[in-house]
């Protein structure tokens, strides 16, 4: 009877516990097919390695370089893509200045006898004299007009007025006041070597032709004028074919 009664209370647990384990098996297997087939990170990137079609390296010495220091240029600067360019300028090319709203002031393309004339005639500009000399015989109209937009623009500024006032004085004195010509061709003088603009600066000229036309600025503490002087050499000598006024500026 106790025989028969452990008999079946074992036939009872191996029934109760047989599936429990089946099914916890088949969990287990199903967790870790799951996991399977869920990709890693590395094998991701494995994938995507090996079924990469890849090109051989292409100047692999310039991709490795140590470009940490330049030939030409000092350690203690920051590389930068503009220093290396810098850095490869040849020590014989020029670094010439610009002047804002002129442009550059590489006059290399004038010669000598033309920056001579140039000079002189940015000279009597300055104190404003006659430059008939500088101009074609038959190109003085162009001179007649730039005097007339000069004396329009900076009369009021220069009082050329009352300079014209001190010439026709000067030149309408009579013989009889010789003792006193002296004195009034001496004034004469000083009115005609006066400077209304200190300096200038000649600009990189354009070529058309036969024609250099040269920018010219000119400075003084109370006006400023840009000019385009258009010269030509005629028989050796170079001469202004015409003169324009570009811009100016009164203070």
């Amino acid at each position: 009877m106790v025989k028969t009664f452990f008999k079946s209370l074992f036939r009872f647990f191996s029934f109760a516990v047989f599936p429990a384990l089946f099914f916890s098996c088949a969990a287990s297997d199903s967790d870790s097919a799951l996991a399977d087939e869920t990709p890693t990170l590395r094998y991701t990137a494995t994938s995507l390695y090996e079924a990469t079609v890849w090109t051989e390296e292409v100047e692999l010495d310039r991709l490795t370089a140590d470009i940490s220091a330049v030939e030409g240029i000092s350690s203690k600067l920051k590389l930068s893509p503009l220093i290396v360019l810098a850095g490869k300028v040849s020590d014989s090319d020029k670094v010439l200045p610009e002047l804002k709203d002129f442009g550059s002031l590489d006059t290399s393309l004038i010669s000598s006898s033309l920056r001579e004339m140039l000079f002189s005639f940015c000279d009597a500009v300055a104190k404003y004299k006659d430059a008939d000399s500088f101009f074609s015989k038959d190109c003085l109209y162009s001179l007649a007009l730039f005097y007339a937009d000069f004396n329009r623009i900076f009369g009021d500024c220069f009082e050329l007025n009352k300079v014209e006032e001190i010439k026709n004085d000067t030149k309408s004195e009579s013989k009889k006041e010789a003792e006193n010509k002296q004195e009034s061709d001496s004034e004469k003088n000083s009115v005609e070597e006066k400077s209304y603009f200190s300096s200038f600066v000649l600009g990189q000229p354009f070529l058309d032709g036969i024609y250099y036309e040269v920018p010219v600025k000119f400075f003084s503490k109370k006006a400023c004028l840009t000019l385009s002087v258009f010269c030509a050499e005629v028989s050796g000598s170079w001469k202004i074919d015409q003169i324009q006024i570009c811009d100016w500026e009164i203070f």
